[in-house]
């Protein structure tokens, strides 16, 4: 981007806080039911606010606190978190190339903005060809984050207050979001083929009881189906220019 173009420090700063505001927007409930039914099962409010601090995903979280009521294993906990996880990794391979250029500090600070939605956005934003700039990036990620732990705190000190049944209902927002950003993203047939794809296979696995497999394995091939239909459509682009150029030659 040319120097005289590229938008000071401040519009980035800016930029990022206007699109984290619906994430936040949606993050704070959410943290803030888990921290309500964290606190009313029995879970110390410090650990609570500790794991959003530490674990940041909301899946996650809401699996712990299930495997902790039913007394599962330290092992499984672990290893059910972290296979609920796995999608990140290919977040942030998805992401460093755009990042390339930053110092390795600024990349451990831009990893707290791979949730799914910061992912969503951030990741439509440079596949438009918008710079990736850090004051943008870290500004953004902190936001959504510190939105998540501040609600997490506000939902454990509520939760003598407020019944689990009553916390539950405010569990619409993240899956509102995520929909809401995906029809408002790109609409073409790779990005649509892999979220369908991996919609409707995390689906069966929710209805199979699978648990955070359905994430992993939808995203995985979702993922995959995506890439591959968009190999083959640059792969006919690719083929059909020498032939147009021959004609025009």
């Amino acid at each position: 981007m040319d120097r005289m173009n590229r938008p000071n420090r401040r519009e980035e700063i800016q930029m990022g806080l206007r699109d984290a505001f619906a994430i936040m927007l949606a993050y704070f409930p959410l943290s803030m039911t888990y921290g309500v039914l964290a606190a009313s099962g029995g879970l110390n409010e410090g650990i609570a606010v500790f794991s959003s601090v530490w674990i940041f995903s909301g899946g996650a979280q809401f699996m712990l606190l299930g495997m902790l009521a039913s007394a599962a294993a330290p092992v499984t906990i672990v290893t059910t978190l972290l296979l609920l996880s796995m999608r990140h990794v290919l977040y942030g391979a998805t992401m460093g190339p755009y990042l390339a250029h930053w110092r390795e500090s600024r990349k451990w600070l831009a990893a707290m903005g791979l949730t799914d939605e910061g992912f969503a956005v951030t990741a439509s934003r440079a596949a438009q060809g918008e710079p990736l700039l850090p004051s943008y990036y870290i500004t953004f990620a902190m936001a959504i984050y510190g939105s998540w732990v501040a609600g997490t705190a506000v939902g454990t000190g509520l939760g003598s207050f407020v019944t689990a049944e009553l916390a539950e209902v405010l569990t619409f927002a993240l899956p509102a979001l995520f929909i809401a950003l995906l029809a408002g993203g790109e609409r073409t047939l790779p990005l649509m083929a892999a979220a369908g794809c991996g919609a409707v296979l995390a689906t069966l696995a929710g209805m199979l009881q699978l648990g955070g497999i359905g994430l992993i394995v939808g995203g995985l091939a979702g993922a995959t189906l995506g890439q591959q239909i968009s190999r083959m459509r640059s792969g006919r682009t690719e083929t059909a220019r020498p032939k147009a150029e021959k004609s025009i030659g």
